[in-house]
């Protein structure tokens, strides 16, 4: 083999190895994209679970069942309503699952490591996920009336909006946070 031959050897090897190098370069890319992908979607599905079942609640805790009767009232004045710096879960109400209305979850807070068994998330750890996820919510009182932006406000309205947030370390390394939004308005015929 003379100088010719070998120095043609010598690029086509270097061109190999910068194909190769690019090759592998694009696939941890597309797998690290699909795993920040997939960790995504399960927080949204966490935080969409979890609106979901304070949908299935009463509006209020005046509207709520009576869990032996199976009645309930209606709220014909906003002075029916709880007041909005009394939301969030009464002293009968610390477990998730006594939870009755949906201003409930307000404060929430739970850590899919450490989910009691009355979570849906047990049914997740059952799964065994290898990310762990937060997942806060507030309600408060909107009026659309007053604010397109539909912001706190500080009186009772007909209209409770909830924000969930779900947070994890695998979420772009903790920086990003999926937030959720959902307004529950009470109307009875």
């Amino acid at each position: 083999m003379n100088t010719g031959q070998m120095m043609i050897t010598m690029a086509a090897m270097i061109l190999l190895s910068t194909v190769i190098l690019s090759v592998n370069k694009n696939a941890l890319n597309t797998t690290s994209s699909m795993t920040e992908n997939k960790y995504q979607i399960l927080g949204v599905s966490l935080g969409t679970a979890l609106i979901e079942e304070a949908f299935s609640k009463s509006f209020d805790a005046y509207t709520a069942r009576d869990p032996i009767t199976g009645d309930a009232e209606k709220a014909d004045n906003l002075s029916d309503l709880t007041n909005y710096y009394s939301l969030g879960p009464s002293p009968s109400e610390r477990k998730r699952r006594n939870f009755n209305d949906f201003d409930d979850y307000n404060g929430f807070v739970e850590n899919t490591s450490n989910a009691s068994m009355d979570s849906v998330y047990s049914e997740t750890l059952k799964n065994e996920i290898s990310a762990i996820f937060k997942v806060e919510s507030d309600v408060y009182y909107v009026d659309p009336s007053t604010d397109s932006e539909l912001k706190k406000v500080n009186y009772r309205t007909w209209h409770k909006r909830m924000d969930v947030f779900v947070t994890s370390k695998f979420l772009n390394e903790g920086k990003d946070t999926v937030k959720l939004s959902k307004i529950y308005s009470y109307f009875y015929y």
